[in-house]
């Protein structure tokens, strides 16, 4: 049994309903356990029971305290699986956005947008889909492998990837900002497979 450390805030921005949606569908997951926090202020000194944290809020402001244990956590071989406003969060922490593998820098409108698979990889069985969401622009590390993009202004943009940190794995996925994307079947099921994969 993996237990899973589900950090995750927000009323309006992540929604709450939204969270607790994705809350239900990572807990269909067999062979994992899952404790609530919602903060990473709140990180419990001792890590190592932890297979992976989950990162769904925003937060403007991180204690040097809390960034050391996330940052040698996934240097140790934790997985963390992070979405939408985790990269927003923290703008001016340089590590933390290197764990993660990109430091948010804008978006346009909440609207919909394609979400295409670029490769054959993890998510191979996961087709193209829409949502209704923010398309957030990152500032990107170089070691990310990019799986899924959407287009904006003839640019194809990077919207969900992962990346290797230490011996950890990191995913990130961009969407996330409305409830009716967390409620999208397509996507919950992207996470699910964002979460197996980190926490392999």
């Amino acid at each position: 049994m993996k237990t899973i450390l589900l950090v995750t805030d927000g009323i309006f921005h992540p929604t709450w309903l939204g969270r607790m949606t994705l809350h239900r569908a990572l807990k269909h997951l067999e062979g994992f356990s899952f404790v609530h926090i919602s903060s990473l202020e709140q990180l419990p000194v001792d890590l190592s029971r932890y297979a992976a944290l989950v990162l769904h809020f925003h937060h403007k402001t991180i204690s040097s305290t809390a960034l050391k244990q996330l940052d040698q956590f996934v240097q140790g071989g934790g997985g963390l699986l992070a979405i939408h406003g985790a990269t927003a969060s923290f703008k001016e922490s340089l590590t933390y956005h290197r764990v993660l593998g990109g430091r948010f820098i804008g978006h346009g409108p909440v609207e919909n947008f394609e979400v295409r698979r670029k490769k054959e990889n993890i998510f191979s069985d996961i087709d193209a889909f829409f949502v209704k969401d923010e398309l957030y622009i990152h500032a990107l590390e170089p070691e990310i492998e990019v799986h899924f993009t959407a287009t904006c202004d003839g640019r194809e943009i990077p919207v969900v990837w992962t990346c290797h940190y230490g011996k950890g794995r990191v995913c990130y996925s961009v969407p996330g900002h409305t409830t009716s994307t967390m409620q999208h079947p397509i996507y919950l099921r992207l996470l699910q497979q964002g979460l197996l994969w980190v926490t392999e």
